[in-house]
């Protein structure tokens, strides 16, 4: 049997390691912004042990408009170190990540109660779960995070059963690097430690000297790593800048109905004051969460809202999800149904509290919950119905569900959403790096796209695809002469001479740039035009 289990355990994660690696470079089809900041800034701590703003080993990255958390950054300066710089340094860390979070998930089902073919299962369904193969394929904080809170979960039972030290500590720094490694993780984790001591209390025992010590050890390990994360929130803006520019009170949606201590009468202020309005505001967004609709069918925005899309989950799921939730309000586990109603509640309450509707990133660390209760179905079936052709029929429609969500991450996401990537980034700046010297100035537009109002960070990409040395940029925060500057065509094309401009056929606008100027254009992939390369040297007046 432990054969077996061993080789259930190895098969689930070599099958999660290779959907989150196969052509890790194509898909997503651009790094994102966020990935070029990550590749960068973890390049120049590995040459330099700073930031690109030459903060020395920080432990929060000053950004465009906020700060990023430092686990992810170490990690890939660590990935460099190993592959060098590219792109698939900068993404192999959390997809190596987001596979090795099967595994916990597989320990966690199986340490609250369930079998292990429940909990292979879980580790299966997670291997191939649309919503956790994406956030791993593109290097996203909350994979790590997740894996940290799994972790730190599994790790806390194995101290309740065990009464180790080591389990003791170790929890609490797992817990705490998940705090350090996502926002969302902020809110949630305190809630879930203080969960599983309220769940497991009876087996903690806290009147018991030698388990008493070690919830002390606990407590003190989560004060290391919250004194340095309490200086950051009280005495810098690294986090509170990130709350303030996600936080729910900025949605306009809110914000035009807020009387902000305007009362007309006492009867507005006592029955539809500001406090009020919030709170129905956030409800709103928090319930919005638990539409079938969303976990099923279209939660993934991999494509347009009028087209068939992949939820959170499969389709394929939802029976079984309901066999799960049967199981679960009739197990005599009480500390798997309380833990599983902990999850189900707390689950998107991070996302619930920030902008933008139905976050699936933000909700990333509902997972667990649905694992557990996808699972607690498995066992249902199994042993109290004692079925076993239903498995054999889920794993064939899940493959199907399987094919047709990589049918449309390969071909319609990048199709419809190739230009929200930042694609054509990568081009111009291995196109500028190669031509500097070719022209006296080279000018990168910062806006892209179809439309004229997004915007993008090209000096990033200049520098991770240039390999410019940080050292340098440290000392001077220019690469050669290319410059970032959207063009001003009436005036630029006599101002710049033999220079090169990059920008959207917009930007120009095209109508008013002579043929023969052009001299490279790029596409999008839905062929869409995205960027044209003007030369200023070809003019003829």
């Amino acid at each position: 049997m432990k054969k077996r289990i061993i080789f259930g355990l190895l098969a689930v994660f070599f099958l999660g390691l290779l959907v989150r690696t196969w052509k890790l470079t194509e898909y997503p089809v651009s790094l994102s912004m966020d990935e070029v900041s990550i590749g960068y800034n973890a390049y120049s701590i590995l040459r330099t042990g700073k930031d690109e703003h030459g903060a020395s080993l920080p432990l929060a990255f000053k950004s465009v408009g906020d700060y990023k958390p430092p686990v992810d950054i170490y990690l890939t300066s660590v990935s460099m170190a190993i592959f060098g710089m590219n792109e698939f340094a900068v993404r192999f860390p959390v997809a190596l990540i987001g596979a090795l979070s099967i595994v916990v998930l597989v320990a966690l089902v199986r340490l609250l109660g369930l079998s292990w073919t429940a909990s292979l299962f879980s580790g299966f369904w997670l291997a191939i779960l649309p919503w956790h193969i994406h956030f791993s394929r593109a290097s996203f904080e909350a994979i790590t995070a997740l894996f940290f809170l799994l972790a730190g979960s599994v790790i806390f039972i194995l101290w309740v059963k065990k009464r180790r030290l080591i389990y003791s500590i170790s929890s609490a720094a797992l817990f705490s690097l998940s705090v350090w490694t996502y926002h969302a993780e902020r809110v949630f984790v305190p809630l879930l430690v203080i969960s599983l001591f309220w769940i497991f209390k009876d087996q903690i025992n806290l009147k018991n000297g030698k388990t008493k010590k070690q919830a002390l050890f606990f407590l003190i390990t989560t004060l290391i790593f919250a004194i340095p994360f309490l200086r950051l929130l009280f005495f810098t803006p690294a986090i509170k800048e990130r709350a303030l520019s996600t936080s729910i009170i900025r949605e306009q949606s809110l914000a035009n109905f807020l009387h902000r201590g305007d009362y007309k009468n006492l009867v507005e202020y006592i029955f539809d004051n500001d406090s009020y309005l919030i709170f129905r505001h956030w409800l709103g967004k928090y319930l919005n969460y638990y539409d079938f609709r969303l976990w099923f069918w279209k939660g993934m925005q991999f494509t347009p809202p009028e087209y068939q899309g992949v939820g959170f989950l499969y389709v394929v799921d939802l029976p079984l999800f309901l066999f799960g939730l049967y199981a679960l309000t009739q197990s005599k586990n009480k500390k798997l149904k309380s833990l599983a109603l902990f999850w189900f509640l707390a689950g998107p309450l991070s996302a619930s509290l920030t902008m933008n509707e139905q976050h699936p990133l933000r909700a990333l660390v509902w997972i667990p919950f649905f694992g557990i209760t996808l699972a607690s179905g498995v066992d249902f079936i199994s042993k109290k119905l004692k079925l076993t052709k239903p498995a054999l029929i889920y794993i064939v429609l899940a493959l199907f569900n399987f094919v047709y969500f990589t049918d449309i991450y390969i071909k319609q996401f990048p199709r419809y959403y190739s230009e929200y990537w930042q694609y054509g980034y990568k081009q111009i700046a291995l196109y500028a790096c190669e031509n500097k010297d070719n022209h006296d100035d080279i000018f990168v537009s910062e806006s892209f796209g179809t439309k004229s109002d997004i915007t993008g960070l090209p000096h990033l990409y200049l520098l991770f695809y240039c390999k410019y040395d940080p050292a340098e940029y440290l000392i001077d925060p220019s690469i050669d002469n290319i410059k970032i500057k959207r063009p001003y065509w009436i005036e630029d094309q006599y101002e710049y001479k033999n220079s090169l401009f990059i920008a959207a056929p917009w930007d120009f606008p095209i109508e008013d740039v002579p043929e023969q100027a052009i001299i490279k254009k790029l596409e999008f992939v839905n062929n869409e035009p995205s960027f044209i390369f003007v030369d200023t040297g070809k003019l003829v007046f």
